[in-house]
């Protein structure tokens, strides 16, 4: 017999019972189970191995990534690409062109430091043209990249913003570096900004060619233009369309006499300037003459017979000139034949723009074709030639009847569409031919016809006759004499009763 609290419990050895799946068994040793420990790593021997350079340093687009993702600004593929070409061929020639490519002014900064890190040897182009940049930061890393990189030789920030502090700082990069074509045309750059430009370039032994057309340029920057011509023996082309640099004597004056002694500068571009004046006419003459110009632009200006005869003088005193562009001017007929002529005789000058649009007179026309049949290497640039009969003039009254009877036949339904031959018929067989102006728009309401205000009083004024009256008689004359009508059939009514 067994007590209630005696329990047995039988052990089987072979069954052994594990509380917890991960934990070993106890007979298991610790040492023998356990894994083998790594060594501790030494922060002395890793400062060490960077000292010595033992780990590999990131490529360039690698730094491009980690300084992207540092300042959290996307890094492109494009951008990568490049900077990868950049560092397994510096020796070879590349172009940097960011052209529309809508970046800001962090990105670029980011890729000019790259540039910088990787310093190719020909980089020979820099397009950061139409990206809405540029600010004084960006306009100072800018500067280093050109005065660091000296073979860049083509620089362009056409269609940026330039502010006269960015001007200043990109002025004295630009003195300092190997920049030979300069485009910024279309930046907003003030006349300050165009004064301290030009300031800047004044000694500058590189720069051939300035573009700065489309900008704000004005008195300041006509002055400082002149003297930077003056002193500069490298330039060779220089584009000023699109600004204001039309105050005679302040401004254009001083211009133009700094290009005296000037046997360098090959083309001058002064178009969409607003030039006048016989100041300006004179000037121009005398520094064309005394320089080495090939290539005079004045087009879409406000040159009239007083200007343009200077011209003529100074086309046939220079020695070098070859292109000579006067579209969109005042020309008179006088002034066109002896400049055509002048042309002609010249022994240097090859192409004579008149404007694109220009139509000249048959005098001229004889002459262009004369010139043309004894020099084929020579070409006038015109539109058309006018003819010898003048033009038809305008008739106000046929113009204002033929509107009228269009809209008479304008509407869809047949009911509504009115034959104004009618209406003229009855005004021809009236026994007066004079009506008032309230007569005539009520004779216009009781034919149902409806016409704009605008073109009833218009039809008024132009057939009034004396007294404020409408001359009606006339109006049907002119009318039925373009569009005869015949009489309308008078259908009989019929009476109740009859089929």
């Amino acid at each position: 017999m067994t007590s209630k609290l005696e329990v047995n419990v039988e052990e089987d050895i072979s069954r052994k019972i594990q509380v917890c799946p991960y934990r070993v068994s106890s007979q298991s040793s610790v040492v023998d189970d356990a894994e083998e420990f790594a060594a501790l790593e030494d922060p002395d021997r890793r400062l060490e191995s960077v000292e010595t350079g033992d780990e590999k340093s990131p490529t360039i687009s690698e730094w491009y990534r980690l300084q992207s993702n540092t300042f959290g600004a996307t890094s492109f593929r494009r951008v990568e690409n490049l900077l990868d070409a950049v560092e397994q061929t510096p020796s070879e020639s590349v172009e940097f062109d960011f052209n529309r490519c809508g970046y800001t002014n962090l990105h670029v900064q980011i890729i000019l430091d790259g540039l910088l890190q990787a310093r190719p040897e020909c980089l020979t182009r820099l397009d950061l043209s139409r990206n809405r940049l540029l600010n004084v930061s960006l306009a100072r890393c800018l500067g280093n990249v050109l005065m660091e990189l000296q073979s860049i030789v083509h620089l362009s920030l056409s269609f940026n913003t330039l502010d006269d502090d960015c001007i200043e700082v990109l002025g004295d990069a630009l003195s300092n570096s190997g920049v030979r074509l300069l485009e910024a045309a279309h930046c907003q750059i003030t006349d300050r900004g165009g004064s301290l430009l030009f300031s800047a370039l004044l000694y500058s032994d590189c720069v051939q060619m300035l573009d700065v057309s489309w900008n704000h340029l004005d008195t300041a920057s006509g002055q400082a233009i002149g003297r930077f011509l003056s002193t500069q023996k490298t330039l060779k082309e220089l584009l000023l369309a699109g600004n204001h640099l039309y105050q005679e004597l302040q401004c254009t004056v001083p211009l133009l006499l700094g290009m005296i002694g000037n046997e360098t500068l090959e083309l001058l571009d002064l178009s969409w300037n607003g030039l006048r004046g016989e100041e300006l006419g004179r000037a121009l003459s005398k520094a064309v003459q005394q320089s080495k110009l090939k290539c005079l632009k004045l087009e879409c200006n406000m040159l009239s017979e007083v200007e343009l005869s200077f011209v003529v003088k100074l086309a046939k005193k220079s020695e070098t000139l070859v292109e000579l562009w006067l579209g969109s001017n005042v020309f008179e007929d006088t002034v066109l034949v002896e400049l055509v002529r002048t042309f002609m005789r010249h022994p240097t000058l090859l192409v004579l723009s008149l404007g694109p649009f220009q139509f000249i007179p048959q005098t001229v026309a004889k002459l262009c074709r004369i010139c043309k049949r004894k020099y084929p290497a020579k070409q006038i640039i015109y539109q058309g030639v006018l003819r010898a009969k003048p033009a038809r003039p305008v008739d106000v009254q046929e113009m204002l009847l033929e509107r009228s009877r269009f809209l008479a036949q304008k509407p869809k339904k047949a009911k509504l569409k009115r034959d104004l031959g009618h209406l003229m018929l009855q005004f021809g067989d009236a026994e007066t031919s004079l009506l008032t102006r309230e007569e005539f728009v009520l004779a216009l309401k009781r034919f149902r016809l409806k016409l704009d205000r605008a073109l009833l009083e218009a039809l008024m004024d132009a057939f009034e006759a004396p007294k404020k009256l409408v001359d009606t008689g006339a109006m049907a004359l002119k009318y039925l004499t373009k569009h005869p009508t015949e009489r309308p059939i008078v259908k009989s009514a019929k009476r109740k009763g009859q089929k």
